[in-house]
C-alpha cells in the first residue's frame, strides 16, 4: 500500500515500534524528538550529515548525537545527503521531505509510506537505491574523539558565527524593506489597473443602455410608502408587462417575469414586473440548470451584494456563487459585467482542508468545475450573459432591499423605460431619478 502524508511521526513511531529487523535512517539533519529516541533505542543505523555550519546554524544538534552515540547506534556521514528515508529490512520504507528534527514535525511537509502488498516491489527499489550509497566503502563513522572535536569546535565558532548572523540581519532587515516596498508598489500599480478596468466596465454599461434601442415608453413613478414596504407605484393604466420597439407593439411579458434593472446607468439589479409597481430590487438572482454536463446540479447565484463585492477584488462589479445541490458552497467567480461584455476575472475556493486524502464527491466536483471554469472562461461568459438579462418568470415575490433604498428615498420620482441590446434584443429596465430642480 502507498500512504501519502503531511504528517509522518505517527506512522513512524507505528513502524518503528512494531519493526522485527534493522532500521536505516536516512536524514541530512538530526535533533531531539520522540521518533529519534525511538530509533535510538531500537539501535537503528543512521546516515547524515555532520558538519560545523549545520551545528551553529541549529539545523542540527549535538545533544541528538550524543544520545545516539550512548545508545551505540551507528552513524556514518554521507555527504551531500539530501534524502530523508526510514525503512526496515522487511516490512516499510518512508521516504519525502521531513527530516528527524523537532522542528519538521510542524514544517509543510509531503511523505510517502510503501507498505502492506506494496513492500515487495516498491521497497524492495527503494532499499537497492539506498544501498548504493550506504555500502560506499568511504563513508566516515561517528565516533566519540569525533563528537568531542566537533563540540570544541561548535565553542570557537559560535562567536564568529554570531558575528555572521549580525551582519547577516542587518542585510536581512533591508532586503524585507526592500521587499515591502516592491510588494506595495506592485499592489499598488495592480489597484490601479483594477480600477481603470472597473472604470472602462462602468463607462461600458453606461453606453450600452445610452445606444440600447428605446422602448419609446416611459413611466413616472413615485416611492409611495405602504403598510408592507414602500414600493415604486406608477399611474393606474401602466403596464409595466406591455411595452413596443422601434413603434411596434411587442407581446407583453410573462407576469412575475424578472427584468434586470439599471439605475442611473450605473447601479444594476433584478426587478419583478407585475402590474403598475416595483417593490424590491433584487441584488442577487439564482438560477440552475444552465451549466453543462456533469454540472447541471451546480445551482447558481448572481450577486451584486456590497459584501460579495467586497471580498473579490476591486474591479469585481458582479458576483457569480455556485453551490452543490445540498448547499454547500463550491466556489465564487469574479466577473466584470458592462451588459455588453461579461468578464470572468478569477475563480475563487472557500477555504478548505483536503488534508492529503482522496477528494470526497464535493471536493471533486469543486476542483472539476473550477478546471472547466479556468478552462474555457468564453464558454462560462456567454452562458451567463444569456441569463443574467434574462426575463424567466418569477414563481415567488423577490427578497432584495425596499424601492426606497434602491431608488433614492420615499417620494423620490423615477423614470423608467424598457431599452434592448443592440445584439441580443434582451429588454433592460432602465431607470433615472428625476431631480426636483
Amino acid at each position: 500500500m502507498i500512504r501519502i502524508r503531511t504528517k509522518m511521526a505517527p506512522r513512524w513511531i507505528q513502524q518503528i515500534t512494531s519493526a522485527q529487523s534493522q532500521l536505516t535512517v536516512l536524514s541530512p539533519y538530526i535533533t531531539k524528538n520522540p521518533t529519534l529516541t525511538l530509533l535510538a533505542n531500537k539501535k537503528a543505523t543512521f546516515y547524515t550529515r555532520f558538519d560545523l555550519r549545520d551545528f551553529l546554524s541549529g539545523a542540527s544538534k549535538l545533544n541528538a548525537f550524543k544520545q545516539l552515540l550512548k545508545k551505540e547506534c551507528k552513524v556514518f556521514v554521507v555527504p551531500k545527503l539530501h534524502a530523508k528515508v526510514i525503512m526496515d529490512e522487511d516490512e516499510f520504507v518512508t521516504l519525502g521531505s521531513q527530516n528527524l528534527t523537532q522542528g519538521g514535525r510542524w514544517n509543510k511537509e509531503l511523505s510517502v509510506c510503501f507498505d502492506g502488498s506494496a513492500r515487495d516491489k516498491t521497497c524492495e527499489s527503494v532499499r537497492n537505491l539506498v544501498r548504493e550509497w550506504t555500502t560506499d566503502p568511504d563513508l566516515v563513522q561517528v565516533d566519540w574523539d569525533w563528537f568531542h572535536q566537533m563540540a570544541e569546535d561548535v565553542e570557537r565558532g559560535k562567536e564568529a558565527y554570531e558575528r555572521f548572523n549580525e551582519s547577516l540581519r542587518t542585510i536581512e532587515v533591508d532586503a524585507k524593506r526592500a521587499n515591502a516596498e516592491r510588494l506595495n508598489a506592485q499592489e499598488l500599480r495592480l489597484e490601479g489597473e483594477r480600477r481603470s478596468r472597473k472604470s472602462a466596465a462602468l463607462a461600458e454599461l453606461q453606453e450600452t443602455v445610452k445606444s440600447a434601442h428605446p422602448s419609446g415608453i416611459n413611466h413616472l413613478g413615485t416611492v409611495t410608502p405602504t403598510k408592507a414596504s414602500p414600493c415604486l407605484r406608477f399611474e393606474p393604466g401602466v403596464d409595466l408587462l406591455s411595452w413596443k420597439k422601434r413603434n411596434k407593439i411587442l407581446p407583453p411579458l410573462d407576469k412575475g417575469s424578472r427584468c434586470l434593472c439599471v439605475l442611473n446607468q450605473k447601479h444594476v439589479g433584478w426587478a419583478r414586473l407585475a402590474g403598475r409597481q416595483i417593490t424590491k430590487i433584487a441584488q442577487s438572482m439564482k438560477i440552475r440548470g444552465i451549466l453543462p454536463a456533469p454540472f447541471k446540479t451546480v445551482q447558481i447565484e448572481l450577486s451584486v451584494k456590497p459584501e460579495d463585492l467586497r471580498a473579490m477584488s476591486s474591479d469585481t462589479t458582479m458576483v457569480v456563487k455556485l453551490s452543490a445541490p445540498n448547499g454547500v458552497k463550491l466556489l465564487s467567480v469574479a466577473l466584470s459585467y458592462s451588459i455588453k461584455k461579461t468578464e470572468v476575472l478569477g475563480t475563487h475556493l472557500p477555504r478548505a482542508k483536503t488534508k492529503g486524502k482522496k477528494l470526497k464527491p464535493i471536493a471533486q466536483l469543486r476542483t472539476d468545475l473550477q478546471a472547466w471554469i479556468d478552462s474555457d472562461h468564453d464558454a462560462f461568459e456567454n452562458l451567463l450573459s444569456k441569463h443574467i438579462t434574462s426575463t424567466t418568470p418569477l414563481k415567488q415575490r423577490l427578497a432584495g432591499v425596499n424601492a426606497d433604498e434602491y431608488f433614492g428615498g420615499l417620494y423620490s420620482k423615477v423614470s423608467v423605460t424598457m431599452m434592448f441590446t443592440a445584439r441580443s434584443n434582451q429588454p433592460i429596465l432602465v431607470a433615472t431619478l428625476i431631480s426636483d430642480d
